[in-house]
Protein backbone atom coordinates (compact mmCIF):
# COMPACT_ATOMS: atom_id res chain seq x y z
CA UNK A 1 0.00 0.00 0.00
CA UNK A 2 1.82 3.43 -1.12
CA UNK A 3 0.76 6.66 0.88
CA UNK A 4 -0.55 10.16 -0.37
CA UNK A 5 0.71 12.21 3.15
CA UNK A 6 4.70 13.00 2.57
CA UNK A 7 7.06 11.33 5.14
CA UNK A 8 5.47 8.22 5.04
CA UNK A 9 6.80 4.48 3.53
CA UNK A 10 2.52 4.08 3.49
CA UNK A 11 3.38 0.07 5.21
CA UNK A 12 3.52 -0.64 8.93
CA UNK A 13 4.58 -4.45 9.60
CA UNK A 14 2.92 -6.41 12.15
CA UNK A 15 4.96 -9.52 13.77
CA UNK A 16 3.44 -12.03 15.88
CA UNK A 17 5.57 -13.75 17.90
CA UNK A 18 3.72 -16.42 19.43
CA UNK A 19 2.66 -17.89 15.92
CA UNK A 20 5.96 -16.13 13.66
CA UNK A 21 3.25 -14.49 11.44
CA UNK A 22 3.99 -11.44 9.67
CA UNK A 23 1.54 -8.96 7.57
CA UNK A 24 0.65 -5.84 7.32
CA UNK A 25 -0.88 -4.00 9.75
CA UNK A 26 -4.16 -1.49 8.20
CA UNK A 27 -2.92 2.18 9.14
CA UNK A 28 -4.78 4.65 6.95
CA UNK A 29 -3.52 7.87 5.14
CA UNK A 30 -6.43 9.16 6.77
CA UNK A 31 -5.26 7.80 10.28
CA UNK A 32 -1.31 8.96 8.99
CA UNK A 33 -3.13 12.53 8.88
CA UNK A 34 -5.01 12.34 12.32
CA UNK A 35 -2.44 10.79 14.72
CA UNK A 36 0.60 12.43 13.01
CA UNK A 37 4.07 11.39 14.26
CA UNK A 38 5.22 7.96 15.97
CA UNK A 39 4.40 8.05 19.00
CA UNK A 40 0.92 9.25 18.53
CA UNK A 41 0.43 6.60 15.82
CA UNK A 42 1.34 4.30 18.36
CA UNK A 43 -0.70 5.35 21.63
CA UNK A 44 -3.80 4.94 19.09
CA UNK A 45 -2.22 1.33 18.05
CA UNK A 46 -2.57 0.79 21.58
CA UNK A 47 -5.30 2.10 22.41
CA UNK A 48 -7.13 0.01 20.36
CA UNK A 49 -5.89 -3.38 20.99
CA UNK A 50 -4.68 -3.64 24.43
CA UNK A 51 -7.78 -4.11 27.10
CA UNK A 52 -7.34 -2.02 30.14
CA UNK A 53 -6.10 -3.68 32.95
CA UNK A 54 -3.77 -5.63 30.63
CA UNK A 55 -0.94 -7.72 32.62
CA UNK A 56 2.09 -5.55 30.66
CA UNK A 57 4.31 -8.77 30.97
CA UNK A 58 1.44 -10.76 28.81
CA UNK A 59 0.86 -11.90 25.72
CA UNK A 60 -1.65 -9.60 25.25
CA UNK A 61 0.45 -6.57 25.35
CA UNK A 62 1.81 -4.71 22.25
CA UNK A 63 4.92 -3.00 22.03
CA UNK A 64 4.82 -0.56 18.97
CA UNK A 65 7.90 0.85 16.92
CA UNK A 66 6.98 3.41 15.09
CA UNK A 67 8.89 6.74 12.90
CA UNK A 68 7.73 10.18 12.31
CA UNK A 69 7.29 11.81 9.24
CA UNK A 70 10.73 13.57 9.72
CA UNK A 71 12.47 10.32 10.26
CA UNK A 72 15.14 9.29 7.63
CA UNK A 73 15.18 12.94 6.25
CA UNK A 74 17.84 15.03 6.62
CA UNK A 75 16.27 17.37 8.85
CA UNK A 76 18.12 18.12 12.31
CA UNK A 77 17.62 16.13 14.80
CA UNK A 78 15.62 13.49 12.58
CA UNK A 79 17.25 10.15 13.20
CA UNK A 80 14.66 8.95 15.68
CA UNK A 81 11.96 6.46 16.55
CA UNK A 82 9.67 5.55 19.51
CA UNK A 83 9.17 2.41 21.22
CA UNK A 84 5.88 2.67 23.03
CA UNK A 85 3.91 -0.34 25.24
CA UNK A 86 1.77 -0.83 28.29
CA UNK A 87 4.12 0.42 31.47
CA UNK A 88 4.35 -2.82 34.31
CA UNK A 89 4.71 0.75 36.46
CA UNK A 90 1.75 2.69 36.02
CA UNK A 91 -0.37 0.63 33.64
CA UNK A 92 -0.78 3.13 31.20
CA UNK A 93 1.13 4.11 28.05
CA UNK A 94 5.16 3.97 28.57
CA UNK A 95 6.83 6.03 25.48
CA UNK A 96 10.06 6.33 24.97
CA UNK A 97 12.40 8.47 21.92
CA UNK A 98 15.49 6.82 20.81
CA UNK A 99 18.45 7.94 18.65
CA UNK A 100 20.58 6.40 16.48
CA UNK A 101 20.30 3.89 13.11
CA UNK A 102 17.05 1.99 13.51
CA UNK A 103 14.71 4.31 12.29
CA UNK A 104 16.18 5.19 9.37
CA UNK A 105 16.63 1.22 8.46
CA UNK A 106 13.19 1.07 8.97
CA UNK A 107 12.15 3.26 6.62
CA UNK A 108 14.86 2.28 3.89
CA UNK A 109 13.38 -1.33 4.27
CA UNK A 110 9.81 0.30 3.44
CA UNK A 111 7.79 0.87 6.81
CA UNK A 112 6.41 3.42 8.97
CA UNK A 113 6.57 0.70 12.61
CA UNK A 114 6.52 -2.50 13.89
CA UNK A 115 3.08 -3.87 15.78
CA UNK A 116 4.80 -6.66 17.69
CA UNK A 117 2.30 -8.44 19.59
CA UNK A 118 2.49 -12.07 21.24
CA UNK A 119 5.26 -13.91 22.85
CA UNK A 120 7.86 -16.44 21.59
CA UNK A 121 8.59 -19.37 23.57
CA UNK A 122 11.83 -19.29 22.93
CA UNK A 123 14.59 -16.36 22.31
CA UNK A 124 14.65 -14.89 18.80
CA UNK A 125 15.65 -12.13 16.55
CA UNK A 126 14.22 -10.51 13.85
CA UNK A 127 15.35 -9.49 10.67
CA UNK A 128 13.85 -7.31 8.33
CA UNK A 129 15.57 -6.73 4.96
CA UNK A 130 12.44 -5.19 2.61
CA UNK A 131 9.63 -7.63 1.80
CA UNK A 132 11.29 -10.40 4.01
CA UNK A 133 10.67 -10.88 7.16
CA UNK A 134 13.08 -13.87 9.15
CA UNK A 135 13.20 -15.36 12.45
CA UNK A 136 16.33 -16.28 14.26
CA UNK A 137 17.26 -18.55 16.86
CA UNK A 138 18.97 -16.15 19.61
CA UNK A 139 19.56 -18.66 22.41
CA UNK A 140 23.27 -17.55 21.79
CA UNK A 141 22.64 -13.69 22.57
CA UNK A 142 20.11 -14.76 25.79
CA UNK A 143 22.49 -13.10 28.64
CA UNK A 144 24.76 -10.95 26.96
CA UNK A 145 25.13 -6.53 27.45
CA UNK A 146 23.11 -4.45 24.66
CA UNK A 147 26.59 -3.72 23.38
CA UNK A 148 27.68 -7.66 23.13
CA UNK A 149 24.30 -8.42 21.27
CA UNK A 150 24.98 -5.22 19.40
CA UNK A 151 28.05 -6.17 18.43
CA UNK A 152 27.26 -10.15 17.78
CA UNK A 153 24.67 -8.44 15.41
CA UNK A 154 27.09 -6.91 13.13
CA UNK A 155 27.81 -3.61 12.44
CA UNK A 156 25.65 -3.67 8.95
CA UNK A 157 21.77 -3.82 10.47
CA UNK A 158 20.30 -1.10 12.51
CA UNK A 159 18.73 -2.69 15.70
CA UNK A 160 16.90 -2.43 18.77
CA UNK A 161 18.31 -4.98 21.25
CA UNK A 162 17.42 -6.28 25.20
CA UNK A 163 19.87 -7.01 27.60
CA UNK A 164 19.48 -8.80 30.55
CA UNK A 165 17.04 -6.37 32.27
CA UNK A 166 14.66 -6.85 28.98
CA UNK A 167 14.69 -10.67 29.34
CA UNK A 168 13.73 -11.03 32.63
Amino acid sequence: MGTHVGGYMGKVLQIDLTTQEVGEYPWSDQERALYLGGKIMAAKILYDHVQAGTDPFSAENYVVVSTGPLSGTGAPCSSRFNMSTVSPLTGLLASSNCGGPFGLSLKKAGYDALVIKGKSEKPVWIEIVEEKISFHDAQDLWGKTTSETQEALGEDRGKIVIGPAGEH
